[in-house]
């Protein structure tokens, strides 16, 4: 049996492009003035590699990644013609991913699959569409679509999907996750454009993601993790032993300077973090990587992941604002986040802090405070993003709840060049107003910081090359200029 697991194309043009499958937040970016980004698609991966190794003819393809328009991923699928589609949706890209599956459906009448976010939180909207026969419930489907595949006939009683029967829609409860992740095969990556998948963050290129967990014990309102993707209380690790060969894997077979781990939070579990250095340490290997994690990680931890090799840790704060930190269930303190910062300068990690703008009971006054705390931080770097309240999500309640929502077109939920909500006292146009602000800080913050701007622009070099890098550097410029 033939199955196709597809990031499908969505925006693509000769400026922006959109990334989804993989991401945190599916987002449009400006092609020239951003770093390259492609998340790697863990889901589909992992999906693909089990089938693979029980007997299945199973075949990823990231069309984003490839840049390959909606055209050419639709010869692709002719030409493979296969008998199973499981395509990975998002809210802001529903709408294109829903035309493909029709264009899927009308040329070969294959089995299509939904799976993502969007298709998790609201399955009963997208099996409308007549050309989706299935979702998939979650992030973690792969012994739910072997069941799928092995028993087509006994659909109805297989836990974590959802299907049309008689005319009505019918969703079963969620499959129990998987205790033993070790049991799972490394994700396909051998027919993936692996130098496509770089985190600006990480210091080195070719950089590649890899993951040492499942899961979050966090209940944050506007994540995905806990409302949608596993609806619980979901951390399981993997073996330190497991976490490195796959480590040294990334770097003897790929060729990769710098191992990234972008679980939930690397740290979530500061036994697995010393366990995995210690694991390194033991067998005397020589490398770089570096993780997401959170300001919860003690200094012993820090200091036993940098002896092991980690070059820096990406961390969430999102608001400075006390009162808001306590609304979103943020379960960090930013005192935590204090001394995480001044632990990782001691120890010369790169530190990278993430926020949101826009969150629930945001005011211009507040917003700015946040703006002001990350660049008084002294973290190596830091990001913004505009809160977007997703399906699904307790934000997206709450949103929808207090008529905050300014629009219902899934194709405006990107989060990096729109604002969907009107929180009161804050209009959408302030929100804007100040991630433009936060641009023009960021650019600046760098050229004051020779050592950070010379290893960005380096890191650049070598993606994109001379007139690359001189593409950027005039786009930044113009922008300070004229933005």
């Amino acid at each position: 049996m033939k199955i196709l697991l597809l990031n499908s194309p969505w925006v693509q043009t000769k400026t922006q492009y959109g990334v989804k499958a993989g991401s945190r937040w599916a987002n449009i970016r400006n092609l020239k003035q951003n770093i390259m980004h492609y998340p790697f698609p863990f889901t589909l991966a992992y999906a693909c590699s089990f089938l693979k190794s029980k007997g299945y003819e199973a075949v990823i393809k990231d069309a984003i990644a490839e840049g390959l328009s909606l055209d050419e991923t639709m010869e692709f699928a002719t030409q493979f013609r296969p008998e199973v589609v499981v395509l990975e949706t998002c809210t802001p890209s529903i709408d294109t991913d829903l035309k493909f599956a029709e264009r899927l459906k009308e040329a070969f009448s294959t089995t299509i699959i939904l799976s993502g976010n969007h298709a998790t939180a609201v399955p009963e909207q997208v099996l409308q569409n007549k050309a989706a026969d299935f979702v998939i419930l979650g992030n973690e489907f792969e012994f739910v679509l072997l069941e799928l595949l092995e028993h087509p006939d006994n659909y109805k009683e297989i836990k974590g999907i959802a299907f049309r029967e008689n005319g009505e829609i019918r969703v079963n409860e969620r499959r129990e996750l998987i205790k033993d992740l070790d049991i799972l095969p490394y994700p396909e990556r051998d027919s993936l454009p692996l130098h496509k998948y770089n985190d600006p963050f990480c210091k080195d290129y070719p950089n590649l993601p890899i993951i040492s967990s499942r899961g979050c014990p966090f209940t944050c309102i506007f994540c995905l993790e806990p409302y949608v993707f596993y609806e619980r209380s979901s951390l399981r690790t993997r073996s330190a032993k497991c976490v490195v060969d796959e480590m040294v894997c990334l770097v003897d077979k790929y060729q990769m300077k710098e191992p990234y781990f972008d679980d939930a939070s690397f740290t979530n579990s500061m036994k697995s973090a010393r366990e995995i250095s210690q694991e390194i340490l033991r067998r005397g290997l020589k490398m770089q990587w570096s993780c997401m994690g959170d300001p919860r990680a003690d200094y012993e931890t820090l200091k036993i992941m940098k002896e092991a090799g980690c070059v820096g840790l990406k961390f969430g704060v999102e608001s400075a604002d006390p009162q808001i930190r306590k609304t979103i269930q943020k379960p960090t303190t930013l005192e935590q986040v204090k001394n995480f910062v001044n632990a990782c300068n001691r120890l010369g990690l790169y530190s990278h802090g993430t926020y949101m703008l826009g969150l629930p009971g945001e005011t211009k006054e507040s917003m700015y405070k946040t703006i002001d705390f990350a660049f008084s931080l002294n973290s190596t770097t830091c990001q913004f993003s505009i809160a977007t309240p997703l399906p699904g999500t307790k934000y997206y309640e709450m949103a929808e709840k207090n008529d905050w929502l300014m629009t219902k077109d899934w194709s405006k939920y990107e989060g990096a060049g729109s604002s969907i909500i009107r929180v009161p006292g804050l209009t959408a146009e302030e929100i804007l107003a100040a991630m433009k602000t936060v641009k023009k800080k960021r650019i600046l913050q760098t050229l004051k910081r020779p050592r950070i701007g010379f290893n960005y622009l380096w890191k650049l070099y070598k993606m994109r090359g001379f007139v690359g890098t001189l593409e950027e550097i005039f786009q930044k410029t113009w922008f300070l200029l004229t933005g």
